[in-house]
């Protein structure tokens, strides 16, 4: 079998409209990827037993696994076990995606010898996926914590599914069967790593999610309805992957290359806006409250039913106002680019701006609007199913920086909601930034048990484009 050193990255995301809903099949999530990655990266691994994978993330405390990977001597398949080290560990997404990934390249090679050549996979995460120490000089890009990973806190980019689909792109790349690295902008290959990826993704994290966050880490931003859960059933017992792949790497490979029912459209923030992360240091999820809110559905029927449409078809609004605006981009671009300006210099509230004559002012307008009234459906929403989607201290929040910084189109608290981080849609302006840090130094932020905290800005921003190959000199320089 080809060794092909390779290095890719993904981008985490954020489910700027249809958490919940997101999770039926009928109704559409808008989720953009995010320019904070997970970067991944082969190379031969020497002086090791044939077979042996060494993976290293060199930002945490001792964050190294290695596994042996051995032919299935009873049939189709590899069995893939970790070799223990002083001070070693689990980590539950890095092995099962091994497992998956190798299981479903046995069964593509099996005209090829058998075994794997070693390799060493390093893991390296952009800064924004974890809380960061207070610094007076710039971090380096890959900053080191001095902790172990389960230490570190995590902003909720979507780290886990970001890693799964680098991992998996990585090893298809390093492992090709005709030793040249896999060709990311090929639509099938995408579709191979998405696939093996979501079903990698979902046996690590013991459910079938909606997989909106792998679609974003192959795909980029997009609007995204979901697979049906049913095409990954077979593939839930662990039992099975772990100690029976003449069984298990047949039924992966032929689920992976099947046809699957999910449906991914692109699409972009419009010009000259941009989306920025804010952490709530202090924030936390409150577990179980998808559960709560499934169950309140099920047993609320047709009147649940009826507010999941109506904020559905909301959420359609707002999709298509982005698409209005990107289209007035190109037509009207003058009044675009004046209104733009004016937004991002005029002090005081969004609606202060004058220009009710002005169609880019008027759409968005409609916008902000249409941002207003999705988070009153979710408030609602959360106040039926008795869960915090958006929690008192997060609308004092947004309505703080949607009411007093300029530039400000509105915000929301994304995905599932909680006390941990919100989304803002604003002028892509470095003014802009600068005058929501400003507004910031000083906040308190109630947190979930009272205690109050800080809301810091991350760098990350929204990117269109998914999994995209690294250039592997650019980590060789660290």
């Amino acid at each position: 079998m080809h060794l092909t050193p390779s290095a890719v990255s993904s981008p985490g995301k954020v489910l700027l409209a249809g958490g919940y809903l997101v999770l039926d099949r009928a109704y559409s999530g808008l989720v953009f990827a995010l320019s904070s990655r997970i970067h991944v990266t082969s190379a031969p691994l020497k002086d090791h037993p044939e077979g042996t994978i060494s993976v290293e993330s060199p930002q945490f405390k001792n964050a190294h696994w290695a596994y042996q990977i051995n032919k299935n001597l009873d049939g189709a398949g590899v069995v893939v076990a970790q070799v223990e080290h002083e001070g070693s560990s689990e980590n539950t997404f890095v092995e099962t995606t091994i497992r998956y990934c190798l299981n479903y390249l046995s069964m593509m090679q099996q005209d090829a010898p058998y075994f794997f050549p070693s390799i060493k996979l390093t893991i390296l995460a952009d800064n924004d996926y974890y809380s960061q120490p207070k610094s007076a000089t710039p971090l380096p890009r890959f900053n080191k914590l001095g902790v172990p990973i389960f230490e570190a806190h995590k902003t909720g980019l979507g780290s886990s599914a970001a890693l799964v689909t680098s991992l998996t792109a990585c090893l298809l790349s390093t492992y090709s069967k005709d030793g040249t690295p896999l060709e990311l902008t090929s639509e099938k290959n995408l579709k191979l790593v998405h696939n093996l990826a979501q079903a990698s993704h979902c046996a690590a994290q013991g459910k079938i999610g909606s997989g909106f966050d792998v679609a974003a880490a192959v795909f980029g931003s997009c609007v995204y309805h979901r697979f049906s859960p049913a095409l990954l059933e077979p593939l839930q017992s662990t039992e099975e992957a772990e100690h029976d792949p003449n069984h298990f790497a047949p039924k992966l490979a032929a689920i992976v290359l099947s046809n699957w029912d999910y449906s991914v459209k692109k699409t972009k923030v419009p010009p000259g806006l941009r989306v920025v992360m804010g952490d709530v240091d202090c924030g936390s999820s409150t577990p179980g409250m998808v559960r709560h809110v499934l169950a309140w559905r099920k047993e609320k029927g047709q009147v649940a039913n009826a507010i999941w449409d109506s904020i559905e078809e909301q959420n359609q609004g707002l999709i298509n106002m982005f698409a209005e605006l990107s289209l007035a981009a190109d037509e009207e671009q003058d009044d675009y680019i004046t209104t733009l300006h004016t937004l991002a210099v005029t002090k005081g509230p969004f609606n202060a701006v004058q220009g009710s004559g002005n169609v880019v002012i008027q759409v968005l307008r409609q916008l902000r609007n249409k941002i207003l009234s999705i988070r009153k459906s979710i408030r609602d929403m959360g106040e039926a199913a008795g869960v915090p989607i958006e929690p008192p201290s997060q609308t004092k929040l947004l309505d703080y920086l949607s009411d007093e910084c300029s530039g400000v189109v509105g915000g929301v608290v994304p995905g599932a909601g909680g006390y941990d981080a919100v989304a803002l849609l604003v002028v892509d302006n470095e003014d802009v930034i600068n005058g929501i840090k400003e507004k910031l130094k000083d906040y308190k932020f109630e947190g979930e048990q009272g205690d109050q905290g800080r809301v810091e800005i991350m760098g990350a921003r929204e990117e269109h484009v998914g999994l995209k190959v690294e250039d592997r000199e650019q980590y060789e320089l660290l």
